[in-house]
């Protein structure tokens, strides 16, 4: 069984290692370097960045320790330099795994040209035709860019330029008040560039829980970010070597860089998916709930089919895509065995200061549902460890449904939220109800505590 991957990000490899796993030939083909946006220009540079930022940060509380020390000043070849050795270790990494399981990485723009064909343009100019018993579509989305904005004028950037870390500016207008707009806000801000954040919607991370969403603002505020939230940006010119952002309010805002951080689309212009047959909701491909597409033995994943465009759901979606058509393939005419992905299980989280990390749903969320949900919050400023450590800021916030304690959501902002947002992950995914949550979390003095006192008064709140 011969199995063609087009892309090499994380859904892409992951699709590709499963495969190999099983015993399937596996082709996998990348335009750029292996590791797709994730490793090169979006979650791994911003998470390296944001651990530089994050130093600066605690240099300027220092004296609230004891601690007599300067602030940190930023060295910008040094920091960027130190972002490339980490993207470089981990595509090594990703290339030496498909070395040893016998994936055979082919270099270059490959386009759907059939079914289960792929024709490659290589960088010299040639084209190679591979063809397979099964195509996975892997490539990943590409940044949104604005169109009332000219992103080649000098002094704009997208996230693929804030990651570069070519200078950073004395001052910052960031549109957008999502993930991406407030972790580079963040990063920025404690770098000692003035930053102000555009969001179109009322609020940022904009249809999070309102307990997250103000926390999270406060938290940037203080670390000197400006909102203007529920207006845009209608024009941005260059006025004297300086960025001048004219809102729909009315508002001008002079800065030396306007980045554009209003999220990313699937990235399928020009490859071959609506001429090979392949339906189309708007840029995404469609699947069902194997990945499979219209077409048979093709099959789709990550960003590319919309929905959760994360790098841990692209893994999750090509391992499992994989196996479906590996089981598919060799079922004989029997009805092979296809695995799903529960979604209500899978945590999105914000790398912010301090974290932001979800899972399922909010009380408003579940309310709308239908659901009978109560809502339990416990705060990260009774909890030692995080008193101690200076980073008492924040709260879990447990939601059960009423009656049966069923764990159908958390919300956490505070000390390593994105760390141990997965012990509500496992359990929802077991279906452990916040009794037994509250009567196995033994985490004290940790701050996994916090989540044991929410489950606690969860429980209490499920009359259980």
């Amino acid at each position: 069984m011969h199995i063609v991957i087009l892309g090499g990000g994380p859904g892409g490899y992951s699709a590709a290692f499963e495969a190999a796993r099983l015993g399937a030939q596996v082709t996998l083909i990348e335009q750029e370097r292996l590791g797709g946006t994730c490793l090169n220009w979006g979650c791994i540079p911003t998470k390296t960045i944001l651990r530089s930022a994050h130093i600066v940060a605690d240099t300027r509380q220092a004296a609230e320790f004891g601690l007599n020390a300067a602030v940190a000043s930023v060295d910008v070849p040094a920091l960027r330099a130190r972002k490339e050795r980490v993207v470089d270790e981990l595509v090594g990494q990703i290339e030496s795994s498909a070395k040893r399981l016998k994936v055979s990485v082919v270099t270059g723009a490959g386009r759907l040209v059939a079914p289960h064909t792929v024709a490659v343009e290589m960088a010299d100019g040639a084209t190679q035709t591979i063809e397979g018993d099964v195509v996975i579509l892997a490539t990943g989305s590409a940044v949104f860019k604005l169109p009332n904005i000219d992103h080649e004028m000098e002094g704009v950037w997208t996230s693929d330029e804030a990651v570069s870390l070519s200078e950073i500016p004395k001052d910052l207008v960031i549109i957008g008040g999502g993930v991406i707009g407030l972790e580079f806000a963040c990063a920025y801000a404690a770098f000692g560039s003035k930053v102000t954040v555009v969001e179109l919607m009322e609020q940022v991370l904009p249809g999070n829980d309102r307990r997250v969403v103000k926390q999270t603002q406060s938290a940037l505020e203080d670390m000197g970010v400006e909102f203007h939230l529920g207006d845009a940006v209608e024009k941005v010119e260059r006025v004297d070597g300086r960025m001048h952002s004219t809102l729909r309010s009315g508002n001008v805002l002079d800065s030396e860089i306007v980045m554009s951080a209003v999220g990313r689309i699937p990235n399928s212009a020009g490859l071959g998916y609506p001429e090979a047959g392949i339906q189309m909701d708007r840029a995404a491909v469609k699947v069902d709930e194997y990945f499979r597409t219209n077409l048979e033995g093709v099959y789709a994943i990550g960003d590319l089919i919309g929905g959760m465009m994360l790098a841990h759901v692209a893994e999750e979606e090509g391992i499992i895509a994989a196996r479906n058509a590996v089981a598919e393939f060799h079922s004989v005419g029997a009805t092979p065995h296809l695995e799903t992905v529960r979604y209500d299980c899978i945590p999105a989280c914000v790398y912010t200061f301090p974290n932001v990390a979800v899972v399922g749903s909010s009380r408003d969320s579940a309310k709308e549902s239908g659901m009978n949900a109560v809502q339990a919050v416990a705060k990260f400023a009774a909890n030692g460890k995080a008193l101690g450590e200076g980073e008492s800021e924040g709260f879990v916030q447990m939601v059960a449904e009423k009656g049966t304690g069923r764990i159908i959501g958390c919300q956490i902002v505070g000390p390593h939220a994105v760390e141990i947002i997965h012990e509500i992950a496992v359990a929802m995914a077991h279906d452990i109800t916040v009794k037994q949550l509250a009567e196995t979390v033994h985490a004290h003095p940790t701050v996994s505590e916090v989540i044991k006192f929410a489950a606690i008064d969860a429980a209490g709140k499920c009359g259980l």
